[in-house]
């Protein structure tokens, strides 16, 4: 047989076999409709249980009804401080517990939370605003916001992360969904959310609404216009918020340190942090070491346990905690400068 018959023969052998297919099919289909058709006259009452996959359906249902419910609240938001409060409220109905964090300068600050306090050891809801983080330190909410991409999985993957769950309180949670929040398309903030398990985040629903958060803060102003708001309010009190929608804020910039000067970075800008009141008085009075001597001695034993080079925690105890001010840290026992 040529090689053109074969063909020929092989093509009509396939299109034989797909005809007499294609009719089984179609006799399934016929029967599987008047099937369905004759249940229309069954009894009303005719009890039968309900399917998993229709639970599933008013489980995803109800889901939907909440998106829904906070995709208007979001979108109709009046000005800053409420918009992102419906956001973290809305956020919480799929996660355990959930956060926003501001980039303010050279440092993360915490604005409100939702879900927390619920263990003795934990901070509350309004605490989180006391809570700092500096960029310096290698943290998934840095991470994130320089990579500009969503982290689910495992907490504690980078080194710095303690410092995050050693603020929180309570235990450490299994498993996080954090997010940067983009205004005008630049990451200005982040939205951190946990669970104990992975099923206790929904991510999708999350990132939803995120999405509707950052579309409304965009168009904020405009909607403010509409409605003849003649200013907007502080994104957060205080002192410390975003600067209003219109505003640009510079990211910071990526400083390449080496890893003991970062450390100690980490260390002398947590001094600063929860010192702040302290700092700038014993700094006015040249006295930071006699007011912060435990303080400082801490946290050079804490640099002391990681790296021997104690060079770059003193010139940056000089350059960042006494603002170049030698004189001020009078007492302290310089090794290297």
């Amino acid at each position: 047989m040529e090689k053109k018959e074969l063909k020929k023969f092989i093509d009509n052998l396939l299109l034989s076999k797909f005809e007499k297919i294609n009719s089984k099919v179609e006799i399934l289909k016929n029967g599987l409709v008047k099937n369905l058709e004759s249940l229309e006259y069954k009894d009303e009452d005719l009890e039968y249980d309900i399917p998993e996959e229709f639970v599933k359906v008013e489980k995803s249902d109800k889901s939907i009804e909440k998106i829904h419910e906070y995709v208007k609240k979001i979108s109709r938001s009046a000005n800053q401080t409420g918009l992102i409060t419906n956001l973290l409220e809305g956020i919480n109905n799929f996660c355990k517990r959930a956060a926003l964090f501001i980039i303010r300068e050279d440092k993360l600050v915490g604005w409100r939370g939702k879900g927390f306090g619920k263990d003795s050891n934990e901070v509350s809801d309004s605490e989180i605003k006391k809570i700092f983080f500096s960029m310096s330190a290698d943290t998934i909410l840095k991470d994130v916001i320089e990579k500009k991409e969503n982290y689910f999985g495992k907490s504690g993957t980078l080194p710095d992360d303690h410092l995050i769950y050693s603020r929180f309180g309570g235990k450490q949670p299994d498993t996080i969904f954090v997010l940067p929040f983009f205004v005008k398309g630049k990451p200005q903030a982040v939205i951190y959310v946990d669970g104990d398990k992975e099923n206790d985040i929904g991510t999708k629903e999350i990132e939803i609404l995120a999405s509707v958060g950052e579309l409304s803060l965009d168009l904020l102003p405009l909607r403010q216009k509409i409605l003849s708001r003649v200013k907007t309010k502080e994104f957060i009190d205080e002192k410390i918020g975003m600067d209003t929608v219109q505003e640009e804020i510079v990211p910071p910039k990526k400083i390449k340190l080496s890893d003991p000067e970062r450390y100690a970075k980490v260390l002398i800008d947590d001094i600063i942090l929860y010192n702040r009141e302290k700092v700038e008085k014993a700094l006015a009075d040249k006295k930071l070491f006699s007011v912060l001597k435990t303080t400082i001695e801490q946290a050079k034993e804490q640099y002391l346990m990681k790296y021997d080079d104690i060079s770059y925690f003193e010139r940056i105890l000089i350059e960042k905690l006494a603002k170049g001010d030698k004189e001020a840290l009078k007492g302290y026992s310089f090794e290297t400068i």
